[in-house]
């Protein structure tokens, strides 16, 4: 049931990453014309699937690799009572590192596609010196 859970959400995460990257394409073109488009939430909801997905495929490898121990434990010596477990581990560990990968491509090849923002030169979460006044 959890494994199932696992697999659902790995392929629904997949879907939003071919989704947003699209969108994020899309999006890209029309801020190189010169629109005004904020593209901070395509940046970060692909930047949360890059992060996530492979924790989400390790909980399913590692939910499966439980249920094959778990038969060897009860006794279950059959090869293919253990095989289907370990097959379904590392299909998880796929889709994990499946959504992962095009997520980050598709983020790092975003923020290159996307002009340098001319604000004054600061890095994100520098405080800009205040000038010295004098008396």
């Amino acid at each position: 049931m959890i494994g199932t859970i696992v697999q659902y959400l790995l392929y629904g995460l997949l879907a939003l990453t071919v989704a947003l990257a699209a969108a994020g394409s899309y999006l890209t073109m029309h801020v190189r014309k010169g629109a005004d488009i904020d593209m901070v939430p395509v940046l970060s909801a692909l930047a949360l699937i890059a992060s996530a997905a492979p924790y989400v495929g390790l909980f399913g490898t590692v939910w499966h690799i439980i249920q094959a121990l778990g038969g060897i434990g009860g006794g279950n010596l059959n090869v293919a009572a253990i095989a289907k477990p370990i097959g379904q581990a590392l299909f998880a560990t796929l889709w994990g590192l499946g959504c992962a990968i095009p997520a980050l491509i598709f983020h790092r090849v975003l923020q290159m596609l996307l002009p340098a923002e001319e604000d004054g030169g600061e890095l994100a979460g520098e405080v800009a010196a205040e000038p010295a006044v004098e008396a």
